[in-house]
């Protein structure tokens, strides 16, 4: 699998506190290994699409959440903050 970010992804990422941005990180490697580890809570997002591909949620912590896409092999990043991005 290949990992892209947005430049939104990233500007988001750099706005989220501190300790978020931490715990982000340990998550991240344990994404990259197995992005379906029961951990990470990742779920699709049913009826979201962004760019034609289905959205999926990544819980950071309680209030913080990472959406991304999965395009053939490459997964995309791009929202990441309050839960409430999953309503955007």
């Amino acid at each position: 699998m290949t990992f892209r970010r947005t430049v939104g992804f990233k500007r988001e990422f750099r706005s989220l506190p501190a300790e978020v941005q931490r715990i982000a990180r340990a998550k991240f490697r344990l994404f990259r290994n197995n992005w379906r580890h029961p951990s990470l809570h990742v779920h699709k997002l049913e009826g979201l699409l962004w760019h034609g591909h289905q959205v999926f949620d990544l819980h950071l912590t309680d209030r913080y959440r990472v959406l991304f896409v999965i395009d053939h092999d490459v997964i995309v990043s791009f929202a990441a903050g309050p839960h409430r991005i999953v309503s955007k």
